[in-house]
């Protein structure tokens, strides 16, 4: 199996806090559009102290337009994850806009953050693309979601249990199950998960998952302010 990733996982728009989560010996940052609350100046802001400290950085967005896929890629992000990919047609979309022409994409091409404004090779990376898995209808087009050509699948554990009828119920057989043929359509290196809590006890969980996203800011907050009431 290749070297896994690890990341933290930040909501919190702060520049500051992205420096807190670049601490330590995990491999980088997943700056998340979705839940979190970042404006634009703000996310830029983020890519650049968590490359800074020599992380990778990831953004995860819902609505992944062109526009969104450009604004992370040209501002240096090193990949992105696509929440709620369930069917082909979609994900052969996303990848397409991800991509420069020479890699079979629609990407337009500037000169931006990512490429020093042209002091670097305008081309300079390939972006990172991870597919979040987090509905029973991806689920069932796990197999065919697998040809396409994202670099990894990211399992979302609490999305994909609401699917299922057993929000948080990581234990029920509905959720094994999907967790079962999620594994045998997906080879371990490109396999990822987000574990948002309880992550030392689920974390075992995936130990052969090529990417493991573990925690979140805000969570971690949470649970530091609610110890003194303990």
């Amino acid at each position: 199996m290749q070297n896994q990733i690890n990341l933290r996982w930040q909501q919190i728009p702060s520049p500051i806090v992205s420096e807190i989560l670049c601490q330590g010996n995990h491999d980088g940052v997943v700056l998340d559009m979705e839940h979190g609350f970042m404006n634009v100046e703000t996310l830029v802001s983020c890519i650049q102290v968590i490359q800074l400290a020599a992380k990778k950085c990831f953004v995860r967005l819902s609505t992944a337009t062109v526009d969104k896929i450009r604004l992370c890629l040209d501002n240096g992000a090193d990949g992105i994850i696509f929440a709620t990919v369930e069917s082909v047609a979609r994900a052969e979309k996303l990848i397409k806009r991800s991509n420069f022409p020479a890699h079979g994409g629609t990407r337009g091409l500037g000169l931006v953050r990512q490429n020093m404004w042209g002091q670097k090779p305008l081309m300079s990376n390939t972006p990172i693309l991870i597919a979040q898995i987090e509905t029973a209808k991806a689920i069932d087009a796990i197999e065919e979601l697998s040809k396409c050509c994202f670099d990894y699948f990211m399992i979302g554990p609490y999305d994909l249990s609401c699917s299922l009828g057993k929000p948080g119920d990581f234990n029920s057989s509905e959720y094994i199950d999907s967790i079962s043929r999620f594994c045998s359509s997906i080879p371990e290196f490109r396999r990822a998960v987000h574990i948002p809590t309880d992550v030392q006890k689920q974390k075992k969980k995936y130990s052969n998952f090529g990417v493991i996203a573990s925690g979140m800011d805000t969570v971690y907050l949470l649970e530091k302010s609610l110890e003194g009431e303990k």
